[in-house]
């Protein structure tokens, strides 16, 4: 009896580790998504564009002044 119970302990000790790994897995994928959602990368990423294209024109018209 002693034995069962000690084997049951050691499996829901075993499947509660892996449900908390899922769940720092899932929380860590929730956060990812959610910064994606929030557009910061594309945004950035749009914003650097942008000011390398203003510097560009602005070398550009600058030699012919």
């Amino acid at each position: 009896m002693v034995t069962i119970l000690k084997k049951n302990y050691e499996l829901s000790q075993i499947n509660y580790t892996e449900e908390e790994r899922k769940n720092r897995r899932m929380t860590e994928r929730i956060k990812t998504l959610e910064k994606e959602l929030t557009l910061e990368k594309p945004l950035r990423d749009i914003r650097e564009i942008l000011w390398t294209n203003i510097i560009d024109s602005i070398n550009d018209i600058w030699s012919s002044i």
